[in-house]
């Protein structure tokens, strides 16, 4: 009897088993089916709503955009003389209406372009989808501008800016807490003028003045080139990359890290420490700190062949391995070149650098 119980037993739980099994495929036939359905409607509603407009231009020299409301955007150039604005991704649950809109306006020498990107999240799922896709949507909006303009002006907040493949005289970024960046531009002054943004220029070349200020996001140079680099922050880092140009350099709490440059460079900060690191000092440079570390990183010529002052109030200076902690103060007077570096509360520390690190990038 007790075998026959058994043997009952495990036909009627392979029977459970085996109905757990279908019902599991079911749900995931019917899961994956209505996702795929849900993303077949989502990709014919973009299609459908992907926003294209064509905007005629008179050949004025400055070009202001303005943005009334967050927004993702693209700049790049136009091959005509038309501006051209995009926007492949489209909300569901925005109004056609109510979707990315602009108005353009022009005056002697002065164009305007207003753009309004009213966006709306929802955490809605679709019915029978697994994933939501409700946010599957580029939000972006993608501009190429004519390339007659000699002056643009970039005016918004929570504006996310990636610009490239621009040449033009000025630009100018009066934008508050966002994003910067800016890759392969010509350009003969760049400015962001407002705090809390973070900025991020490359491969670009700049024949007068980069101005760049944050109040505790970081700024980051790399492989540009200016005539003069004027870059702050409060709290954020400065970071810098094979870079040619003077630079004046300032921070109260964030870090700044030099590495590989070529022109006159000034850093003074009050709390964040500082880093230089640079395979030949050519050019006169002064590292002052108050209550942070100053690291140099070089050749052993640049520190023998040059003129050299170094301070540290209450801290320990150490050249290659060699500790003075005897001295407060190091001072040669070789050579043309002036490298400085004082520091109230922090330590001077100088290590020599590998002969083949001369670039940034080096591995």
């Amino acid at each position: 009897m007790v075998l026959v119980y058994l043997k009952r037993r495990n036909i009627l739980m392979k029977k459970r088993t085996f109905f757990a099994i279908i019902i599991a495929i079911l749900f995931i036939i019917i899961g994956g089916a209505g996702t795929a359905f849900t993303q077949r409607q989502l990709i014919n509603e973009r299609d459908q709503n992907a926003i294209n407009k064509k905007i005629p231009t008179k050949e004025n020299k400055t070009l202001n955009i303005n943005f009334n409301s967050p927004t993702f955007v693209t700049i790049t150039k136009s091959d005509d003389n038309n501006i051209y604005m995009n926007k492949q991704g489209v909300d569901f649950k925005l109004d056609k209406k109510k979707q990315v809109d602009c108005t353009f306006t022009e005056e002697k020498d002065l164009s305007a372009l207003t753009i309004n990107n009213p966006t709306v999240s929802s955490e809605k799922r679709y019915p029978f989808s697994i994933i939501n896709f409700n946010n599957y949507t580029d939000d972006t909006v993608y501009l190429r501008i004519p390339q007659h303009y000699e002056s643009i002006n970039i005016n918004g907040k929570n504006i996310n800016v990636s610009m490239s493949d621009l040449s033009v005289d000025k630009i100018n970024f009066d934008i508050s807490n966002g994003s910067i960046f800016v890759q392969n531009i010509r350009s003969n002054d760049i400015s962001q003028i407002k705090n809390d943004v973070d900025f991020t220029i490359q491969d670009s070349k700049i024949l007068d003045t980069l101005t760049a200020t944050s109040k505790q996001y970081d700024i980051n140079v790399i492989n540009t080139t200016a005539k003069h680099m004027v870059l702050s922050t409060e709290m954020g880092d400065i970071f810098t990359g094979n870079t040619k140009g003077d630079m004046d350099i300032s921070s109260k709490d964030g870090d700044v890290s030099i590495n590989h440059t070529t022109g006159k460079t000034n850093i003074t900060t009050n709390h964040g420490d500082i880093l230089f690191h640079d395979n030949a000092i050519d050019f006169d440079t002064t590292l002052t700190s108050s209550n942070g570390d100053i690291k140099i990183e070089t050749d052993k010529s640049s520190i023998q062949n040059n003129r050299i002052e170094f301070e540290a109030t209450l801290g320990d200076i150490s050249i290659f391995n060699k500790n003075l902690s005897s001295d407060r103060k190091y001072k040669t007077n070789k050579g043309k070149i002036s490298l400085q570096a004082s520091t109230k509360n922090g330590e001077i520390d100088v290590d020599e650098l590998d002969s083949e690190d001369t670039h940034y990038g080096y591995d």
